[in-house]
């Protein structure tokens, strides 16, 4: 199939530029699994006006990753993907990353403009149904086995790679030295630090959220794919991706965070059968070609 993928491929953090995640586990994954892919980057644009690219390219679907968000990502093509849509003789689809706290205000209107949408929150499928839109999928996280570390000598006890913000940094404080964070890792380096960790620490709450919700979170996937436990904070609708306390641990408290925390660093057997529970489930629904070999599926079949 020929995809056009939109997204941004770049992304800062503090002064420092990455490679986004559309690169590493959207782009690469639908190359090896034989698809003609044309990256249109959105971070820094194109020479060429998008409807010449698409002209030219031909493709078969535009796979886009929006942000909806002029001041962080400057050359979305949001209008010409919605013109193309209209005509309907290209299959337009969107993935939305942030519906606990966007549907409203976002996602809810412009979920119109694309032949198919996902949402990463399987409590929001009904949502968006709703108000009438039902070609709407699960589009769960996922992440790239290829870049997925294994390490068997764990040097770090507990880690958590991510942003900080006011919340995790009192979270981080009543840790003390029992947690190790990093924060502008590169992709590499970031699953490297996963894989050399006996638990890896997720929090589930956007700070950019008024509510302060909790959402899924890309870590969620990310840390079993290195064969270490995932601790993490609950949010509804996790249970449909990994079962809790066989494949993966959750919390719904600090002080049960702390509490599961010690226990599984206490108990050795445990902790390793955990972990080896969650990356067989991995493998098995949340690896990328597992995941975007789904989701390209449905999109056909609409």
């Amino acid at each position: 199939m020929r995809i056009m993928l939109v997204a941004n491929k770049f992304l800062p953090r503090s002064g420092k530029m990455r490679i986004d995640n559309a690169y590493w586990n959207v782009y690469i994954p639908l190359v090896e699994m034989g698809h003609e892919v044309r990256f249109y980057d959105t971070y820094f644009g194109e020479e060429k006006s998008f409807e010449s690219i698409v002209e030219d390219f031909k493709p078969e679907l535009i796979f886009s990753i929006l942000t909806f968000n002029k001041n962080f990502v400057k050359f979305e093509p949001i209008e010409q993907i919605k013109s193309i849509t209209k005509k309907g003789n290209i299959k337009t689809f969107n993935w939305f990353c942030d519906d606990t706290w966007r549907f409203k205000t976002l996602s809810s209107k412009v979920c119109w403009d694309f032949t198919a949408c996902s949402t990463p929150e399987p409590d929001y499928i009904h949502r968006y149904k709703e108000i009438g839109y039902t070609n709407i999928l699960l589009g769960c996280w996922h992440t790239n086995s290829d870049f997925s570390f294994q390490n068997s000598h764990k040097t770090f006890d507990v880690s958590f790679c991510g942003h900080q913000n006011s919340q995790r940094s009192t979270i981080f404080g009543s840790l003390g030295a029992l947690a190790n964070v990093f924060s502008n890792l590169s992709q590499e380096d970031m699953m490297l630090n996963y894989s050399m960790s006996k638990v890896g620490l997720n929090l589930s709450i956007n700070e950019n959220d008024p509510e302060r919700k909790t959402q899924m979170k890309l870590r969620m996937v990310e840390i079993p794919s290195t064969k270490s436990v995932l601790l993490t904070e609950y949010t509804p609708g996790l249970e449909h991706l990994f079962e809790e306390d066989k494949e993966i641990v959750t919390f719904s408290s600090e002080g049960e965070m702390k509490e599961k925390m010690k226990a599984l660093l206490k108990h050795n057997s445990l902790r390793e059968k955990i972990a080896a529970a969650g990356y067989e489930r991995f493998l098995k629904e949340h690896e990328s070609k597992v995941r975007l070999t789904k989701l390209l599926s449905e999109i056909a079949s609409l």
